[in-house]
């Protein structure tokens, strides 16, 4: 059987790390960043945002590879840069626990393959696999009576290849393709840091739920409901245009106040959909902490409680939102940041602006990858 995965495609080259803008896809844009060591320090060389034309891509899926591969030949002359790190889309993947007997690190892939339907809906020769080994978790019921746990991403070969093709295309040089949702855990959890965090990236187009524990992405999920559902919902219920209704987002928010009723009662529902989803998410992560046996969590998060929620993404400036989700959730509530494992403010002031780097959280993990491999 043909072995698929990341490197197989994409090797990262050997003979030096070098710097690489990070690529965030998504239906409507492409955010990218470019990182530079100076002195000791990382300084931002390139960022930006380019709108992505209406049905090129959508729900993630490349729907007219042409003009996609134009759009980017376009940016890459605009750029000048050959190198990127991309982020593929987190609603097309496959994420999954995975237990085995103890065996070494090239066993693992090869036992992984053989019983990659258990876990994910595609067989071998249709997905491109990667996995992040945890230690040795515990006691189980097989013959050695050990076990290890796997953190199992998998994506459409199809989906992989079509973006390999538009970039190389488009005429890129890819150095690595992720899973976003990990690169944004690169860049919003301290390094080192062991806790549980719950990561909200609230866009657009779609809000993205992750969990990290142990310094691991151990759950991913995303839904539709996002922030252009907010400014629509101020359209319809004030009888105005989506260009006033952004305005109005950004400037009264979340604020339950006098004054501010209608706008505040308007977006409620949409915002009560994340907290709910929220909710449950939490709710059945608690809930895991304690499984015995086969279903048991690794060592590592046994036991281990959310600590915080970190928000990112453009939308989740919006006012009164982080407020809202802490009193509503009795958790901790925080908008996140990108540079924490990039610089400190106290040593660099970085080239985009704290609140803007919200948008850039993705782009910022991407391209954190290729200049500290």
């Amino acid at each position: 059987m043909k072995r698929s995965f990341f490197l197989d495609y994409f090797p990262p080259p050997k003979y030096l790390a070098m710097p690489a803008l990070g690529f965030d896809v998504s239906d409507r844009s492409v955010k990218y960043v470019e990182l530079q060591r100076k002195r000791g320090a990382y300084t931002v060389s390139k960022y930006g945002t380019k709108v992505i034309p209406q049905g090129i891509i959508e729900s993630g899926e490349i729907k007219q590879k042409e003009k996609l591969i134009d759009f980017l030949s376009s940016l890459k002359k605009e750029l000048g840069a050959e190198h990127v790190v991309v982020a593929l889309p987190e609603e097309k993947a496959f994420l999954s626990r995975v237990k085995l007997p103890e065996m070494n690190g090239r066993e693992i892939r090869s036992a992984i393959e053989l019983q990659l339907e258990e876990h994910i809906p595609l067989s071998a020769n249709d997905a491109i696999f990667d996995f992040e080994l945890a230690r040795p978790a515990g006691n189980s019921a097989n013959e050695s009576g050990k076990y290890i746990d796997v953190n199992l991403v998998a994506f459409s070969k199809d989906l992989v290849e079509d973006y390999r093709d538009v970039f190389v295309g488009g005429g890129f040089f890819p150095l690595a393709f992720e899973m976003e949702t990990r690169a944004s855990a690169r860049a919003v959890v301290p390094e080192n840091d062991k806790r549980t965090y719950f990561i909200v990236d609230f866009g657009k187009t779609r809000t993205t739920f992750t969990i990290v524990s142990a310094g691991k992405v151990q759950f991913t999920s995303t839904i539709s409901v996002a922030g252009d559902d907010l400014s629509a919902a101020l359209a319809k219920n004030l009888n105005i245009d989506i260009q006033q209704a952004e305005k109005i987002k950004i400037e009264k928010g979340l604020v339950k106040g006098k004054g501010n009723e209608e706008v505040f009662n308007s977006i409620l529902p949409v915002v009560s959909v994340i907290k709910d989803e929220l909710s449950r998410h939490m709710s059945y992560w608690d809930s895991q902490l304690n499984e015995r046996g086969e279903s048991a969590p690794p060592a590592e998060i046994k036991g281990k409680k959310i600590a915080k929620i970190l928000l990112c993404g453009g939308d989740s400036n919006l006012s009164g939102f982080s407020e809202y989700l802490s009193y509503e959730l009795k958790t901790p509530v925080e908008l996140s940041n990108p540079w924490i494992n990039i610089t400190s403010f106290s040593e660099h002031i970085p080239e985009i602006e704290l609140r803007e780097s919200l948008i850039y959280t993705t782009a910022l993990g991407l391209a954190l990858r290729s200049v500290a491999q």
